[in-house]
């Protein structure tokens, strides 16, 4: 049955805001999550968020997930939960794949979603399990089983075994590889350092600075500010509370020993430089503003703008970020100096270092904008202020949905008003969008 909303028709305002978030910690995949789904995570991770903002679930018109690697037991991961945890049955559930901008999409999915007044309230963000991905069988052992399955007597089906092929049935682990170029996402990060000319000796420093950085986080309890504990482990007997990837003693001189990652030969990348497989959750809830007031709800952030860009993947799979950037900057007349906050997810320290240096390359700005002056400089005490992907984490289809949170909690502990957060993403995508702390 639907509920009763009478009250609430017509009295919205259109204006999308972010009331608030949380997320489950972020793991090591194969680690202390290793028993879970993404169903189990997401769902625990939405309890978490409605217990901690106390809401009413019948106010809810629907749950949205981002998953990059979606597991086929539950294709759609945001209704399953509904129904898992037993929310109303009127809540629908969709569930997205973008790439790591997944629960970015979301987020900004229900925003547009309350602002056109489809809905006026929406839980969004994603989760991924990377311990429990499917794992496939060849053409040539699927299509045996098909057959398999629809002869109709036992002469039939031994007919069929003499066709049956042993090397068929080898399981193929997951690809991570680009589809169209051949290329895993760490060798299209090492061309663009390449490409940018970035140093083994800078991605070093800036993978330091990272964990250095989520390790003060950590330590004053930004991070934990944002996490829902999960049970987890044989019979529920571990109570996971903060995030595990983080290394507070990591060094230039224990990095610098690491071997390149991707090029063993001529390679810069390492996996001290890289974010490792994770496995988490995160939500948010996205509402429309006057709903926020009447149901006494104090939204963090105001939805400004964003934007979503391709870029050619072969040379520059990941710079889509110094794209998104310029474009919310001059589309809402700000400079660098009016944005308080940057969020550019670091998948690696070279993709994030190569956008930083690409924004101010006149050679780039020209391609793409027409302008060589429209440089954006962010100032390194801006940027990522709390460490990001490569100390705390990137569960793919989660992190988007992280960057929000963490913003939002970011803006209001440092009394600040704007934020841009950036993210790319596979088959040469990016996302952003541009943020205002709600006085």
């Amino acid at each position: 049955m639907l509920p009763n909303r009478s009250h609430r028709m017509g009295k919205g305002t259109g204006e999308p805001v972010f009331v608030d978030g949380t997320r489950s910690p972020f793991v090591k995949s194969f680690g202390a999550f290793a028993e879970m789904d993404t169903l189990e995570l997401f769902s625990r991770t939405v309890q978490g968020m409605l217990r901690k903002i106390s809401l009413d679930p019948n106010e809810i018109d629907e749950i949205s997930a981002g998953v990059v690697v979606p597991q086929p037991k539950n294709p759609n991961v945001a209704r399953d939960a509904a129904l898992n945890i037993g929310l109303p049955d009127h809540i629908h559930g969709s569930t997205t794949n973008r790439a790591c901008t997944s629960s970015l999409h979301t987020i900004l999915d229900a925003a547009t979603k309350v602002a056109s007044g489809r809905n006026e309230m929406v839980l969004a963000g994603g989760v991924e399990v990377l311990s429990d991905v499917p794992i496939v069988y060849s053409k040539a052992a699927r299509r045996f089983l098909l057959k398999f399955s629809k002869a109709k007597s036992t002469a039939s089906r031994v007919l069929l075994l003499k066709d049956f092929s042993a090397s068929a049935w080898l399981p193929k682990p997951p690809s991570i590889s680009e589809p169209l170029t051949g290329k895993t996402m760490g060798q299209h990060a090492e061309l663009m350092a390449k490409i940018y000319q970035v140093s083994r000796e800078e991605q070093d420093q800036f993978a330091v600075d990272s964990h250095k950085k989520a390790a003060i986080a950590l330590k004053k309890g930004v991070l934990s500010d944002e996490i829902t504990p999960i049970w987890s482990g044989p019979n529920y007997s571990r109570c996971i509370k903060q995030d595990d990837v983080i290394r507070p003693d990591t060094s230039l001189e224990k990095i610098a020993k690491l071997r390149p990652a991707f090029d063993r030969k001529r390679g810069s990348i390492t996996a001290a430089s890289s974010s490792a497989l994770t496995d988490g959750a995160a939500v948010g809830l996205v509402c429309d503003r006057q709903l926020a007031t009447d149901l006494n709800l104090n939204p963090k952030l105001k939805i400004v703008d964003s934007v979503w860009v391709g870029v050619r993947p072969y040379e520059e799979l990941l710079i889509g970020p110094a794209l998104v950037v310029p474009q919310l900057l001059r589309r809402n007349r700000l400079g660098v100096k009016d944005v308080d906050r940057f969020e550019i997810h670091e998948a690696f320290a070279a993709q994030v270092l190569c956008c930083l240096k690409a924004m101010n390359t006149d050679s780039f700005l020209k391609k793409h904008f027409g302008d060589a002056n429209l440089k954006t400089d962010i100032p390194p005490e801006k940027l990522n202020v709390n460490g990001g992907a490569i100390a705390i984490g990137h569960p793919f289809g989660a992190t988007g949905a992280r960057l929000c949170l963490s913003m939002a909690n970011e803006l209001i502990r440092s009394d600040k008003q704007f934020g841009i957060i950036a993210i790319c993403a596979a088959g040469g995508m990016s996302g952003g969008m541009l943020v205002e702390r709600i006085a």
